[in-house]
């Protein structure tokens, strides 16, 4: 970025910060069938809305934590706040698709989906380990 452009971006009262990710898995892998689904907007929720509140779950608190200009406090309130949002996100995972309300066993852990029978053979699910796990596939700019 040149430096009028950095100073452009650095005029407003808060500076921005841009991100960029690209990944491009075969469209029958785990992450294929997975992104292709993010990539879709729906009535519910943006493609960004999806991105953006399972990042923000997962990883808020520790982003704040590592920042380390929050009070313990405040760290502990989005904590709260990131674990409340993930149990409502197993409670429609339950809910979506049946599951009973109790621990898995370990084997359940297993990540690798069935496929449905009435699908055609051609459609079987392929594995791969290292879609997009390169460094050339995840590209990250902070500014």
């Amino acid at each position: 970025m040149t430096k009028p452009e950095l100073a452009k971006q650095s005029e407003g009262s808060t500076e921005q910060v841009n991100f960029s990710f690209r990944c491009q898995p075969k469209r029958d892998s785990k992450y294929g069938v997975l992104l292709s689904y993010i990539n879709e907007d729906s009535a519910q929720l943006t493609r960004r809305e999806r991105v953006l509140n399972a990042l923000a779950a997962f990883w808020l608190p520790f982003a704040y934590h590592h920042q380390g200009e929050i009070s313990v406090e405040e760290l502990q309130r989005l904590a709260r706040s990131s674990i409340y949002q993930l149990q409502l996100h197993v409670q429609y995972l339950r809910d979506t698709f049946e599951l009973a309300d109790t621990n898995l066993p370990a084997y359940a852990l297993n990540t690798k989906p069935v496929r449905n029978s009435s699908r055609p053979a051609a459609e079987n699910y392929v594995e791969e380990d290292d879609d997009c796990e390169t460094e050339t596939d995840i590209v990250s700019s902070w500014h």
